[in-house]
This record gives structure tokens, C-alpha cells and sequence, in this order.
């Protein structure tokens, strides 16, 4: 017995589909923080469903009217959804938004010449299919390019590799079998165009809610990991890297320094230049440490003006040296910005650790250190000794 769908039931499983899918999400993000991603999948939705509504309209309104009409609806729908989807991604640069540009140029014009010059109803699904076809096929290759590529999105590249697979076999059959296949042409290849198009209807929505929980997992943990301010690591997540290194440190009997760096007379800069000023010293502060440091080092900023640092494997003669490094290189630096001149003074511990040590024992300890460097005058490095 021969398997056959009702093209017509399908259009209002696609018309439902998407409104629904629509309603579903706006209230998904209606008490989220709004992003244009999220709008424009939005607006994809109902974009579509106006497609689908329009192609129901096809025997009472004149073809030369909704045909065009329904063919742009569908292009801006799904460049819409996929635009949403690479933005979700971060992957919609310069070169996305250039190709999508002339793409849509090209598949409108090209649609228009045959609409006018070569009215045939193949000529039409040919041109369609080959034009989603390339829509698709970029996000296809974009998302599944790369070996640190995540699961979810490769997926998802994968996914729109089958849709294209699907459009050239459209677009195929449509130029070289069936010289009368229409848009609402009963055969296997719009079965699989229409089974495609709600294969991509529900793994589309289901990507883009999974990517947008993923998209803000990953801003909540960037905004947990890095303070907003200086861009380096907060002062609990420092804390927490400091602990596995210093785990490290004993399970490889490697040495393992702790350093405070304090602005001195920082309250002075604020009160005399403003605080705006104060986030700009800040700033060049953590800079200039950070690219003082090596690549295996750890640098955090543990209160208002006050950061820490963490060395593995110097002794203590090289910490030394690494701490004094640090403390000429930012002397330099506020030298040379030519406005506001700053110093730092910094207190320093190392240890060859054993099970027993913690990073809060050794921040107690390098803050007495801290505190002699201020007592003696700023603007130096004191290292605590154990025998004192």
C-alpha cells in the first residue's frame, strides 16, 4: 500500500508548529534579560507562520501576487532563524553578514527573472531549493569545523547538513524530473522537503532553547570567574585556583610563593582625582602585572585595591626577583601614562608546602609581610620569614 501525505495537512502542522514554537518562546524569554538573538528567533517564527499561512491563499489570490511574496517570506524567515542561531553561537562575524547579504540579493533576483521571464512552477521550486540550500550550508560548514567544537553545536551543523542534502535532491528533481513539480506537488521529494522543513522546525527550536541556557550559563560563570572591572580572576575564584595549586605544590614538592600587591595611598588618588580616575589605575595596575607574569602563574584581585598572586616552582631568591620585576614594572608604567603616578608595595611568602597548609594560612602570613612594606615606607617588596 502506497504511503502518501496530505500536503495541505501539513501546511497547517507548519502553520500550528511555528506559532506555537513562537508563543513558547516569547514567554521562555519574557523574564530574561533581552538579547537580539532571542528577537530575531522570535521573529523567525512568525515570520513563517505568515509563509505557511500564505501558501494555504495560493488558489484564491492571484499566483503572481503570493507566489513572490511567499518565497521572500521564507527566505527572511530562515535567514532570520539562522542568523539567531550563529549569533547564539558568536560565530555571525563580518563574513556571515557579507555572504547572507549578497546571497539574498542573488536568490531574490534570480527569482524574480524566472518569475517573469521563465514562469514555470519547477523553474520556481528549483531556484527555491538551491537558494536554501546555500543558506544552510554555510551555518553547516561554520558550526561543525574544528576539533574543539562542542557536541551541541556540531549537532546542530549536522542537522542542517541534512536539510541541505535535502534542497539539492529538491532542486534535482524539480530541474530534471518532474517538469511540472510545483510548491504543493504531491511526490517523494517534497515528502522529504516537507519532513525535512519540521525536522528543522523542531531540532531549530530545541537548539536554540539548549544554546541560549548554554549562552548564559557561560556569561553567569564569566561574570563568577573575572572581576567586571580589571578582567582577572575575582577574588573567589582566585581563591579556589590558589587551593589547586597549592594541592599541586605538595603532591610534587614544588615550591610555592604567595604574593599581596597593594596600591599605595590609593584613597588619595580617588579623593583628588575621582573614582572614575581610580578604575583607570586600577586597570593599568592589573594590566601591567598580568603580562609581568608567566603563563602558569595566577593573578587575582582579592579587594578594592589590594591583588594577589600565586607563583609555582620559583625558590625563594627567583620569587624575589620575580616580586621586584613586578613592583619596577608598574613604578615604569604609571611613569610613562604621564598622568597620575602610583606605586605598589608588596608582601611575599614562599613555602615548600605540606598537607597541612592552606592558601588562608599563607594570606594571614604575606599580609603581615604586606603590612612591613607600608610601615617601612611603600613602594617595596618585604618577604615574611618564618623567623620572625
Amino acid at each position: 500500500m502506497d504511503f502518501q501525505l496530505d500536503i495541505g495537512t501539513l501546511l497547517y502542522l507548519f502553520i500550528f508548529g511555528n506559532l506555537f514554537t513562537g508563543l513558547l518562546i516569547t514567554f521562555y524569554r519574557f523574564h530574561s534579560p533581552k538579547d537580539m538573538a532571542s528577537a530575531l528567533f522570535i521573529g523567525s517564527k512568525w515570520v513563517q507562520v505568515l509563509f505557511w499561512s500564505s501558501m494555504l491563499l495560493w488558489d484564491y489570490l492571484p499566483h503572481k501576487l503570493m507566489i513572490p511574496l511567499s518565497n521572500l517570506l521564507i527566505l527572511l524567515g530562515g535567514l532570520l532563524e539562522i542568523t539567531a542561531l550563529m549569533m547564539m553561537m558568536d560565530i555571525f562575524g563580518r563574513k556571515a553578514k557579507l555572504y547572507f547579504a549578497v546571497l539574498t540579493a542573488v536568490s531574490v533576483a534570480s527569482f524574480c527573472i524566472i518569475a517573469l521571464f521563465f514562469n514555470q512552477a519547477n523553474l520556481r521550486v528549483a531556484s527555491a531549493s538551491l537558494s536554501v540550500l546555500l543558506y544552510v550550508l554555510y551555518p553547516a560548514v561554520r558550526l561543525t569545523a574544528g576539533k574543539e567544537t562542542p557536541p551541541l553545536q556540531r549537532i546542530t551543523g549536522f542537522v542542517f547538513y541534512g536539510i541541505a542534502f535535502t534542497m539539492l535532491g529538491r532542486f534535482f528533481v524539480a530541474l530534471f524530473f518532474e517538469p511540472q513539480m510545483g510548491a504543493l506537488s504531491a511526490n517523494m521529494a517534497q515528502y522529504l522537503y516537507y519532513v525535512g522543513m519540521f525536522f528543522m522546525l523542531v531540532t531549530g527550536t530545541a537548539a536554540f532553547i539548549l544554546l541560549s541556557n548554554e549562552h548564559s550559563y557561560e556569561k553567569l560563570k564569566r561574570i563568577a570567574t573575572y572581576d567586571s572591572l580589571t578582567g582577572i580572576l575575582s577574588r573567589r575564584a582566585f581563591l579556589l585556583e590558589a587551593e589547586l595549586k597549592l594541592a599541586l605544590a605538595v603532591k610534587k614538592g614544588q615550591a610555592y610563593s604567595l604574593l599581596l600587591l597593594d596600591l599605595d595611598h590609593f584613597k588619595r588618588i580617588n579623593d583628588t582625582y575621582g573614582h572614575d580616575k581610580g578604575d583607570t589605575v586600577l586597570q593599568e595596575f592589573a594590566f601591567t602585572v598580568e603580562n609581568n607574569l608567566g603563563n602558569g602563574d595566577l593573578f587575582g584581585r582579592v579587594g578594592g585595591e589590594e591583588f594577589a598572586a600565586v607563583l609555582y616552582g620559583p625558590d625563594e631568591a627567583d620569587s624575589s626577583l620575580k616580586a621586584e620585576q613586578l613592583r619596577k614594572a608598574v613604578a615604569e608604567a604609571s611613569q610613562a601614562g604621564g598622568h597620575i603616578e602610583y606605586t605598589v608595595s608588596i608582601g611575599i611568602i614562599t613555602v615548600l608546602p605540606d598537607p597541612r597548609a592552606s592558601v588562608n594560612m599563607l594570606l594571614k602570613l604575606c599580609d603581615r609581610a604586606l603590612y612591613q612594606a607600608k610601615q617601612e615606607g611603600r613602594n617595596r617588596v618585604v618577604r615574611y620569614s618564618f623567623r620572625d
